[in-house]
């Protein structure tokens, strides 16, 4: 006896399938258009600087390059945060929700990344400032994974608030 029995893909796999061809897609896009983001990083590196004045820390921006006394910062791709939003775009255009959920959680979540990744170069500049010897250590291992963590939380927060 045959069964004629469709199988759909497990919800789960299909958003996998769906965030992995959204992601290669836009970082392809990216990548082969990343002449015209190139003011992305000068951008950055401006706002810092105005950040830094702010809080009472000389700052000389030159470019991508933030110059504190004794000690520079060096605005470079992964410092724009682009790639944590790329990834948090997919997310979203990936799990099955509907338009308007999707258009919120883009208009929510990117500003907040950008944010966070402002506050975590500000938090960069005051580590290699005041404690030069521990900022790679924060920079690599401690950043990186509370940005991580971050990006999967503005995610849940915004499936949890207006996903469903």
């Amino acid at each position: 006896m045959e069964f004629n029995r469709k199988r759909s893909l497990r919800p789960e796999i299909k958003f996998i399938i769906i965030f992995l061809i959204l992601i290669t897609a836009f970082y392809l896009i990216y990548y082969y258009t990343l002449n015209y983001f190139s003011f992305l990083k000068t951008d950055i590196a401006s706002t810092l600087g105005f950040t830094l004045s702010i809080l009472g820390i000389k700052a000389v921006v030159q470019g991508e390059d933030v110059l504190l006394s004794g000690f520079s910062l060096s605005i470079v791709e992964e410092c724009t945060a682009i790639f944590a939003s790329l990834i948090y775009v997919s997310c979203v255009l990936a799990y099955p929700a509907n338009l308007k959920s999707k258009l919120m959680g883009i208009g929510f979540g990117l500003p907040v990344i950008q944010v966070v990744n402002l506050a975590r170069l500000v938090v960069l500049a005051l580590t290699g400032l005041y404690y030069p010897g521990i900022f790679e250590f924060v920079h690599t291992y401690i950043w990186q994974s509370i940005f991580i963590i971050f990006v999967i939380g503005v995610w849940l927060v915004w499936l949890e608030r207006i996903a469903k």
